[in-house]
This record gives structure tokens, C-alpha cells and sequence, in this order.
């Protein structure tokens, strides 16, 4: 309780730090159309076994969620310039919700989510791969 009151106090104080940028949600085939005009990085952030099942959305980079270093691979795709519009996508929207959420709360200024994912949502939309989307296949690192 005494955390959220200190919270609270300092944001209305404009002590709090940078405001946390607002999520939007873009369609599969809109989030292709701004990557390809090099109006936004796409992130894909299912697992490696995914992307080999399905292959990745083109010219999207690869970053799981799961890593250790994801918000450190996201800074990397856009070269450090945390204005660069970057577009998360996942199988279904969900995982994709969470990272959009993660890099807006980590500076990143314009961050949307591909809600409707690889496979479809209900309500969301068919997904990248229904509507027909290039995809690259997935060529995992040699060892």
C-alpha cells in the first residue's frame, strides 16, 4: 500500500521517470507493408522450433521472449534508436502482447503488436500465414 501511495504521489508530482508509451495494434498484412517500406523492425517472438515449423515473417528478426537478453536483441534491431517503430508478432497474439508491453516499459517509443499473430485470433484476424505472407525460412545458427 505504501508503494502505491509513493507511486502514486510521485507521478502526480511528475516524478515518476518517462511516461510508458502506449501499445497499439497493427494487422499482419499492415504490419508487412511497413516493414517492407522500412517504416518499422519486426520482431518475431516465437521459439526456434516455431520458426522452423512455419518459417518467420520476411525480413523480421528473430527474438524470444524467453531469452535473457530479449530487450537487449530488440535495441539491437533497431540500432539503439528506441524512436524506430518496432512491431511484435507471436502464434496468436499473446506472447507478442506481453513483449510489446515489455519494450514499451523498457523506452521503446513506438511499439505495436501484431495481435492477430501467425495463425489467427478469434476476432483478431486469420494471421500472417493464412493471408497469404512471404516468410523466410529459418536457417538456425550452425554449432
Amino acid at each position: 500500500m505504501r508503494v502505491q501511495f509513493l507511486a502514486l504521489v510521485c507521478g502526480a508530482l511528475g516524478l515518476g521517470g518517462e511516461a510508458m508509451a502506449d501499445v497499439e495494434t497493427l494487422s499482419a498484412d499492415s504490419a508487412f507493408q511497413m516493414s517492407q517500406k522500412g517504416e518499422l523492425i519486426l520482431i518475431d517472438v516465437r521459439t526456434p522450433s516455431e520458426w522452423a515449423m512455419t518459417g518467420m515473417p520476411r525480413d523480421s528478426v528473430g527474438a524470444t521472449l524467453q531469452d535473457i537478453d530479449f530487450v537487449a536483441r530488440a535495441r539491437g534491431a533497431v540500432y539503439g534508436d528506441l524512436e524506430q517503430p518496432v512491431a511484435v508478432i507471436c502464434k496468436s497474439g499473446n506472447r507478442s502482447t506481453s513483449a510489446a508491453e515489455k519494450l514499451a516499459s523498457e523506452g521503446f517509443a513506438h511499439v505495436f503488436n501484431v495481435t492477430e499473430g501467425m495463425t489467427g485470433h478469434l476476432g483478431s484476424g486469420d494471421g500472417w500465414i493464412k493471408r497469404g505472407l512471404p516468410t523466410d525460412p529459418f536457417n538456425p545458427p550452425m554449432r
